[in-house]
């Protein structure tokens, strides 16, 4: 389920004559009767706008991404931010793909034991990501390339990690979903900008909870992290960040 492919394309941009509405945001209508003789309809009002996904591997590629978002590939594969998760660390866990860890007060499972192995994450004790805005059809997709079980239970560590942020276990899954609050950096995307309230937005992450120790990359993984890698630094990624954090694991091909 890992795509190889290694051409390069540009990040996908839109000018006002692509904009259209967002396929995964809802819109409320509020209707108001005064009087039996008409009545007064409020103006549209967007709900919350959906969790941004929080890119930290070979997703960091915008190429990659509109390879495997193949139903609105020009919205889903479109970096909009770089952001951070302050205080988690990031990992090439013994799988050979990229993991997270979250700060000791969230850790679950495996993570109690053997996260605290896991080296910190640069001079900034954080894991810079990139952000994409996900239509909903692309982002389940996205749930199959990281192997979420959709049949997992409900969690059964609420008293450690609110069901908010885990709302499920992992189950027999690659990877669980967690929906985490992430500090902005830089936005690319000023229609982003405008519609999310200040620097600080939840995320969509993927968090393996079961293999948390480090280990080598899988050979197809390196050149797919090299690109990744490239891709990102050439939208404002820090390459000091990458350059401690990263390229500890994985070598320059």
């Amino acid at each position: 389920m890992h795509i190889q492919d290694t051409t390069t394309v540009k990040p996908p941009t839109l000018d006002q004559h692509d904009i259209k509405l967002d396929p995964t945001a809802r819109t409320t209508i509020t209707i108001t009767t005064n009087s039996p003789s008409g009545t007064e309809v409020a103006a549209p009002q967007q709900t919350k706008p959906r969790p941004l996904y929080f890119a930290y591997g070979s997703n960091l590629s915008f190429t990659q991404m509109r390879l495997r978002c193949t139903h609105n590939p020009d919205l889903s594969s479109k970096p909009v931010a770089i952001a951070r998760l302050d205080h988690w660390r990031w990992l090439i866990c013994q799988a050979g793909y990229a993991n997270v860890v979250p700060p000791a007060e969230l850790r679950v499972g495996l993570e109690v034991d053997e996260g605290e192995d896991v080296p910190v994450s640069g001079d900034e004790d954080t894991v810079y990501g990139i952000l994409y805005e996900m239509d909903i059809e692309d982002e389940r997709l996205l749930d199959g390339y990281e192997g979420i079980d959709r049949s997992a239970p409900p969690s059964r560590a609420t008293h450690k990690v609110p069901a908010h942020i885990r709302p499920t276990e992992q189950g027999h899954g690659d990877y669980n979903r967690w929906l985490v609050p992430a500090r902005v950096t830089v936005w690319l995307d000023e229609e982003q900008r405008q519609r999310r309230e200040g620097r600080v937005v939840e995320t969509l992450v993927y968090v393996d909870e079961e293999r948390v120790r480090v280990g080598p990359p899988r050979d197809e993984y390196i050149p797919r992290m090299n690109r990744a890698i490239r891709e990102a630094e050439s939208l404002g990624f820090p390459r000091k960040w990458a350059d401690e954090v990263m390229r500890v694991s994985i070598p320059i091909n």
